[in-house]
């Protein structure tokens, strides 16, 4: 009955960026708050974890971004900011970089959670002809709030590391952003960020459903081995992660503008400025960092993801509840169960 069950052999069971296996009959449960809390966590730790031990590219693209003529590539900038200040200087701005993505990153992967069920609730029977775009929609809709959150953060890095001498921490510069140019300047680049993030997201989703697909029906031994599973996922994570790179970059380069000092240009503003005095290039600025950033990041998130969602007891079948094939049968025509 499909109102109720799916068989769906040699299929993936974890959908995003975890590992495959034989999905058997199966029907989703219903998320709870204490499992929603600890998708929260989950996804708290690891995007924190895995942003802040990236913060020495992010400084390097966010320099690039900022301030052009002074650092025009990232191996120069790499060594310009060891000279200026050390190895500390990589990490300006780890503070607003390690809370905003906590509360971010915690609140997306459970909305996408969230979101995910609902969609699928929603389109009822054709929910499993149609996963990936209900997941593709579930993590677009997850990144409109996830914009709210990250914009006030973001701000306070990109400032910290655009202008280093502007407070001696990250609360004296989020003070002296607020006193200076009100508090409306922490949400100003909100519209900026939902440009850059729900492309992200469709990107992110829709190359490596494409790339995995494609992959595993050229090789569907893939589908028993975990090695080449594995590989396969790699693969698509990499794609995907370049992907999302470069269609959120315009976006991207525009928050890193309007932020690095204090203005009253908005995003459109900011973008056409950036557009007109330099072009595409200016655009793409910080392009090849950040697609070397989401290529390492996207791999090194979902590990930690996984790491820790399975400490706090949630494995990939979780949220599956596997049905007796006659037990069902039986149910549905009316038998003795």
């Amino acid at each position: 009955n499909t109102d109720m069950m799916s068989i769906t052999p040699g299929e993936p069971i974890d959908a995003d960026f975890g590992p495959r296996g034989i999905s058997p009959i199966e029907r989703e449960r219903t998320l709870t708050p204490g499992i929603l809390t600890r998708f929260f966590f989950s996804g708290a730790l690891c995007s924190s974890a895995a942003h802040l031990l990236l913060t020495p590219l992010d400084v390097v693209k966010t320099s690039i971004q900022t301030n052009p003529k002074k650092y025009t590539g990232p191996i120069s900038t790499l060594n310009l900011l060891l000279e200026e200040n050390g190895v500390p200087g990589l990490f300006a701005g780890w503070v607003p970089t390690l809370i905003g993505f906590f509360i971010n990153g915690g609140i997306s992967f459970a909305l996408t959670e969230f979101w995910r069920s609902f969609y699928f609730d929603l389109a009822g029977d054709i929910a499993f002809d149609y996963e990936i775009p209900i997941i593709v929609a579930a993590a677009a809709t997850a990144a409109v709030f996830g914009s709210f959150t990250l914009a006030p953060s973001e701000a306070i890095r990109i400032r910290s590391v655009a202008q280093p001498d502007y407070a001696p921490n990250a609360l004296g510069v989020a003070t002296r952003m607020v006193n200076d140019e009100g508090i409306f300047t922490l949400f100003s680049a909100v519209p900026a960020f939902l440009l850059k993030e729900i492309p992200f997201c469709i990107a992110k989703f829709g190359v490596f459903d494409s790339t995995t697909a494609f992959l595993f029906e050229a090789y569907p031994a893939a589908r028993e081995d975990f090695q080449l599973s594995l590989y396969i996922t790699l693969i698509g994570g990499t794609l995907g992660g370049i992907a999302a790179a470069i269609v959120s970059n315009p976006a991207d380069a525009t928050v890193s503008a309007m932020k690095k000092a204090k203005s009253d240009d908005g995003p459109i503003t900011t973008f056409l400025y950036l557009f007109r005095t330099g072009g595409i290039r200016a655009l793409t600025r910080g392009l090849g960092v950040r697609m070397g950033f989401y290529t390492i990041l996207v791999a090194l998130q979902f590990l930690v993801y996984d790491a820790i969602r399975f400490s706090f007891g949630i494995a990939s079948d979780d949220l599956k509840l596997y049905l007796d094939v006659l037990g069902g049968a039986l149910r549905e025509t009316g038998g003795p169960i």
